[in-house]
């Protein structure tokens, strides 16, 4: 994986969250459920970025480590499934950042 799909989600994620800085929890809310429902926490936006953060934090290139990371591998799985299921409609991504199928 290049240094690019990295940038690049970096840049969506950044794009996630002044996108929803500015708004009311009740915009991101089920409907039917209020600000100080406990499960409110579970539907902010800020939960969703901070953990797609991390896992790009966690990320490591499985072409720079050893032969057997197998972390290395799953982490670079995880970042690709990221990129396909949250971005892939967006402007720059690239099918060859898909997973592959094995």
């Amino acid at each position: 994986m290049t240094a690019e799909l990295i940038t690049w989600l970096h840049e969506q994620i950044d794009a996630d969250e002044a996108a929803t800085a500015d708004q009311p929890p009740e915009s991101w809310l089920p409907e039917g459920l209020t600000p100080d429902n406990p499960l409110a926490a579970l539907y902010a936006p800020a939960r969703a970025i901070t953990t797609k953060r991390d896992l790009l934090t966690a990320w490591r290139d499985p072409e720079h480590a050893d032969p057997g990371d197998h972390d290395a591998l799953r982490s670079d799985w995880a970042v690709r499934v990221l990129a396909l299921t949250s971005y892939s409609d967006r402007p720059g991504y690239r099918a060859e950042w898909a997973p592959d199928d094995e």
